[in-house]
């Protein structure tokens, strides 16, 4: 299985769930009973714990109707849409007047350079951000 980043890890016993059953999701359409199994937990708790990852942005997990199984109810998890969030209002590049007022002229240009072009670039999707 994947490896999470380390900032996902931590003590809690369902860290990285939501990243865990995206990852079984883009191989395609699982039952809830496939990725409890999967997951080493009930179908109950399973559920329990993926009504929560059902919300969200980033990853767009969708259910079909609910099927009763053994007294729980047993769903289809589709996976619809993963996508990175990109901030609607993004914040400029801070920069101190002290590191702007030392660098020289040239360097002032180039670098003001360099952004702008990194700009176009992130702009026209060519520039991997955030890999």
């Amino acid at each position: 299985m994947r490896k999470l980043a380390q900032y996902r890890r931590n003590a809690a016993p369902n860290s990285g769930f939501k990243e865990r059953a995206v990852w079984q999701l883009s191989k395609g359409p699982k039952t809830g009973r496939e990725l409890s199994a999967l997951f080493h937990m009930s179908l109950g708790q399973f559920n329990s714990i993926m009504r929560g990852c059902l919300r969200g942005e980033t990853a767009v997990i969708t259910a079909t109707d609910p099927v009763p199984v053994d007294g729980c109810t047993d769903f289809t998890y589709t996976l619809v849409i993963t996508k990175r969030i990109t901030h609607k209002n993004p914040k400029a590049i801070v920069v101190s007047w002290r590191a702007f007022g030392m660098a020289t002229n040239d360097s002032q240009r180039i670098n003001t350079e360099a952004a702008q072009r990194r700009a176009r670039l992130i702009k026209a999707g060519l520039w991997p951000v955030g890999e």
